[in-house]
């Protein structure tokens, strides 16, 4: 997208900012419809990758136009929403194993086609500022995967790794181990962390949902809640409800 390589560059820049989630510009008719800019989309993939590209296409309100077979792979033409294409790449290199290809040309405002299934799982969200340790982060990878490694500065509110589950879940990664007199039938067998996922700028911004921010700073790449104060989040979903 063209708004990751501006914000790259004010990064190289030694500017710090923040990100919000893309968003279309809709237009309504006189007669009060809702119109949304709706683009051809072209595909080429292998033919064994058809059935997971055409049920994301699916899940995006894409309608396939046409479909040319030739040798091992196939060309698909559908036409879909703007909206549909966020984060649609990203979905495209993992199905194919980075051998699909893909281009878009914007065709005219249509009708809105209703809502996009967003994002299908929470995310872990820092409770307290620190320090991570990897005693803290050894028990919450069991709850998803993880966005940061041991002794990372963390924040109130900043987003520590991805939920199994829909919903977004609090957990403390600065959280230290009691020392105690007493040796745990566990000790000494030391601790294994997965590699965290490092996300490129491109992917970070199509993976935030509408209430987060990717935080750009020349040293880093963030992911956090609009609303840093989990008492606050919780009065606003409620308000917005």
């Amino acid at each position: 997208m063209q708004i990751a390589i501006l914000v790259e560059q004010m990064r190289r820049e030694g500017y710090e900012l923040m990100v919000s989630r893309p968003e279309v510009i809709f237009r309504r008719e006189a007669a009060g419809n809702l119109l949304e800019p709706i683009e051809n989309l072209y595909v080429e993939i292998p033919n064994d990758n058809v059935g997971d590209v055409m049920q994301s296409l699916a899940g995006r309100k894409g309608e396939v136009v046409g479909m040319d077979h030739h040798a091992n792979r196939v060309s698909i033409e559908a036409v879909i929403p703007t909206r549909g294409l966020i984060g649609f790449e990203t979905d495209l290199v993992n199905l194919t194993r980075g051998e699909g290809l893909m281009s878009h040309l914007f065709r005219e405002y249509a009708p809105f086609k209703g809502e996009i299934e967003g994002r299908n799982r929470g995310v872990m969200i820092s409770m307290e500022p620190g320090t991570s340790t990897a005693y803290a982060l050894n028990n919450i990878q069991a709850r998803g995967k993880l966005f940061v490694s041991p002794q990372e500065e963390i924040y109130t509110g900043m987003i520590v790794g991805e939920n199994a589950r829909p919903e977004d879940l609090p957990v403390n990664p600065c959280k230290a181990k009691h020392l105690t007199n007493m040796r745990s039938q566990g000790e000494g067998k030391g601790i294994q962390l997965e590699a965290p996922l490092k996300m490129s700028l491109e992917r970070a911004i199509e993976y935030i949902d509408s209430d987060e921010y990717v935080e750009a700073t020349p040293k880093s790449l963030r992911l956090r809640k609009r609303i840093l104060d989990a008492t606050a989040r919780k009065r606003a979903a409620s308000n917005a409800a």
